[in-house]
């Protein structure tokens, strides 16, 4: 692993790197390797430029190597939705590969400058194939993904301006810090948390105002600084449990049955049959046969 990273710069793929290990299935040395040497092309993407244009179908996986990003949707009226903010480590467009559909409205862009790199998919489906811990890496990912979007939606759609924004602060402070990056000022344009709250900018300048009044965001320039974060963190009524899905979901684990005579049989359904995959979910202990919680 230390040959490949000379060979591409000291650390450059240690976003990624940490991600997987986040994840609490990918550790060997051997399979993140691999990965490493399956990565085709480290690129820059500029402020305000789009990684991943409406409407494509690529086929590769993009990974945000440093920099932030967001996966957004343009408006009939020229408005902009962000559904998800990316940081290092974080795969881009996971759901292109389960849902190619080529008129798919969603593009990725970059909010400040980027390093990104990309891994095609079906040299990610060879991966998986080779080491099943990649695989349950990646639906962790997506487990996280559906955590953020649906704590996202309770927000946007049952808690007042004020309380919104504070809770979207709170959870860029604790992602940033997850991957490493411990700075108080969160590097988003009042237009971004305005796309992402569902806000106006009219509306959006009048509560970072608020946020100001009340000492929780630094007065001192345009730039979106916590200074008081037990204030922030109180407002918004912040538990970040919801972040924490990875560390929730390590006691999953994969096993490969790769003898298909012990496996399900086939079921029937309007004449057509199907076969359960070889790749198989269990969990470690019995307390967890029927997907029910272990005590704790």
């Amino acid at each position: 692993m230390k040959s490949l990273l000379k060979r591409s710069g000291p650390e450059a793929f240690g976003p990624l790197i940490r991600k997987l290990r986040s994840l609490g299935s990918v550790e060997s040395d051997a399979e993140l390797e691999a990965v490493l040497k399956r990565i085709k092309v480290r690129a820059g993407a500029s402020r305000g430029e789009d990684i991943i244009g409406p409407g494509n179908a690529p086929r590769h996986f993009t990974v945000v190597l440093d920099g932030v990003a967001c996966s957004y949707e343009r408006l009939t009226d020229g408005n902009r939705q962000i559904y998800a903010f990316q940081y290092p480590g974080d795969l881009c467009d996971l759901s292109r590969h389960v849902l190619p559909e080529s008129n798919n409205e969603v593009a990725v862009a970059a909010l400040t400058d980027c390093s990104i790199c990309i891994i095609e998919h079906k040299d990610l489906e060879q991966l998986i194939a080779r080491y099943p811990s990649l695989g349950l890496a990646l639906w962790r990912a997506t487990m996280l993904e559906a955590s953020i979007f649906r704590k996202r939606l309770l927000n946007v759609g049952r808690q007042p301006a004020l309380q919104r924004v504070a809770h979207l602060l709170c959870e860029q402070l604790a992602r940033r810090e997850a991957v490493g990056i411990n700075s108080a000022t969160i590097p988003l344009t009042q237009m971004d948390l305005a796309d992402a709250a569902g806000l106006s900018i009219v509306h959006i300048n009048r509560t970072v105002q608020e946020l100001r009044r009340l000492g929780i965001l630094s007065a001192k320039g345009p730039a979106i600084e916590v200074v008081n974060r037990a204030g922030l963190v109180a407002l918004a009524n912040f538990d970040g449990q919801y972040l924490n899905l990875p560390q929730v979901l390590s006691h999953w684990q994969i096993i490969i049955d790769r003898d298909y005579s012990r496996a399900v049989q086939p079921t029937t359904t309007n004449s057509s049959r199907f076969r359960h995959s070889d790749l198989t979910q269990i969990p470690r202990s019995p307390a967890r046969r029927a997907g029910r919680p272990a005590s704790r």
